[in-house]
């Protein structure tokens, strides 16, 4: 579609209007944890002109307003293709200087880079332990404890931090520069894949690129997922292009390494860089004879891939602090099911009078067990498709992780655009996506908003 048939598309302005009063909403002094609210006079005058209830109310109505609009660009037989990247920008642009919306990850974005400028391990003393203009802004869940986001991460919030100055207001909403660098690299590379794949770029670009989650919690959020996720699919995009073993064995499991560097799950991409150039050859082959193809090619681009990791961590300094706070990931409260009949297991055994510490850790070895159990066999039903592989994998450990984030989904939903689903497939990948859309906007205004 032309950019002033997209103009004239009522959907695309709706899209518009629904960002706004999101990003509206969410300048309210309630989603702040500061004292004396979100630091930056025009935000607060702003944020004064919708009490309660109306700045809770604008925020659901907002998102629910885009998501309508995605699902009616949806590109049909009746209906061509929104010009993606100007209705992409339109729907970012009211997000761009608001506070962060329906998440307070990017305050502790600046925090971590904040204490990671002073020259202090966040692994170690933890968030608000080091003061500074980031640490009143923290929500109190988090204050003291560490965080599991790999050291390279970090070192991005430090850049972006000094990049403006230890601004209080300003550093926080820049944790979105790193977030449109990696849309950009998406919005280049999904159609490219699209075509090396002989797909249609537009189911491909809508389901990947224009979906709600990822303008709400990418753009909106700011969260830290999206280098990941530009760089496992810009990996995938290599071999495709090249179909050589060096690419895919070698190459390709680098970028993959710098990706899980930024973010662990991206190293799950190591399933289809590994697969795709003999993914015709796979689909030949009987089962024991493609998973013997399958997986030997996935453990030498594994083992690259994990070389590229621990050699990141290991340069930074910082190493792998990390690990000790994986648990932490399942502390505050989302829909994980795994999770959430864990927690409720334990309040019964409590009740009850047994130990709830001690079933938790029955209930995270089960969960654990479930998890490895579905990825196993996600990628035996899907070895001849190891594109497919990855995004129901992704999917798997997002849905039945400890914690299951709607800012987690956008990686999925790129990675499934990309392949073909059943009819029955696209009812629930975009059931779930339109669903957790307006969901986590209900679930964010009432329990996340502190006074």
């Amino acid at each position: 579609m032309t950019i002033a048939t997209t103009l004239r598309t009522p959907a695309v302005w709706l899209g518009v209007g629904g960002a706004a009063m999101v990003a509206w909403g969410s300048t309210h002094n309630e989603f702040s944890f500061a004292d004396g609210g979100w630091p930056n006079p025009v935000v607060q005058a702003l944020g004064a002109l919708v009490p309660l209830p109306i700045n809770r109310l604008l925020i659901v109505v907002g998102a629910i307003a885009l998501t309508w609009a995605w699902w009616h660009v949806k590109p049909t037989r009746e209906r061509p293709p929104v010009h993606a990247g100007l209705t992409l920008t339109l729907w970012s642009l009211p997000l761009l200087l608001a506070p962060p919306v329906l998440s307070n990850d990017a305050v502790l974005y600046a925090d971590l880079g904040w204490i990671r400028h002073l020259g202090y391990d966040p692994y170690v003393i933890g968030l608000t332990a080091a003061g500074g203009p980031f640490a009143p802004q923290v929500d109190p869940l988090w204050a003291g404890f560490g965080v599991a986001y790999p050291p390279p991460a970090i070192l991005v919030n430090q850049a972006v931090v000094v990049a403006t100055g230890m601004h209080p207001y300003f550093s926080v909403v820049a944790m979105r520069i790193p977030v449109l660098v990696s849309i950009a690299v998406m919005g280049w590379v999904i159609p490219r894949i699209s075509d090396q794949l002989g797909r249609p770029r537009r189911g491909a670009v809508w389901l990947g690129l224009l979906n709600p989650l990822l303008v709400l919690h990418f753009v909106g959020g700011a969260h830290n997922d999206a280098p990941m996720v530009a760089l496992t699919l810009l990996a995938i995009w290599l071999v495709l292009r090249f179909r050589h073993d060096g690419v895919s064995l070698l190459l390709a499991p680098i970028l993959v390494g710098v990706a899980m560097a930024l973010k662990q799950q991206g190293g799950l991409a190591v399933v289809a860089v590994a697969g795709l150039p003999v993914a015709a050859r796979l689909a030949l082959l009987p089962l024991p004879r493609r998973l013997w193809l399958l997986g030997w090619r996935t453990a030498i681009a594994t083992g690259v891939t994990l070389t590229t990791f621990v050699g990141i961590c290991l340069a930074t300094g910082l190493g792998f602090g990390w690990l000790r706070w994986l648990d932490l990931m399942g502390l505050a409260g989302t829909p994980a099911p795994l999770a959430l009949i864990s927690k409720g297991g334990a309040l019964v055994v409590q009740v009850l009078g047994g130990d709830p510490e001690n079933f938790l850790r029955v209930a995270g070895l089960v969960s654990t067990a479930i998890l490895l159990a579905v990825g196993v066999w996600i990628v035996v039903t899907f070895a001849d498709r190891p594109l497919a592989a990855v995004g129901w994998g992704s999917l798997a450990i997002a849905v039945l992780g400890q914690a299951l984030h709607p800012w987690y989904l956008p990686w999925s939903l790129a990675l499934l655009g990309l392949v073909p689903l059943t009819r029955t497939q696209r009812r629930w990948v975009y059931g779930l996506a339109l669903a957790f859309a307006i969901w986590n906007a209900f679930q964010t205004v009432i329990w996340h908003g502190q006074r």
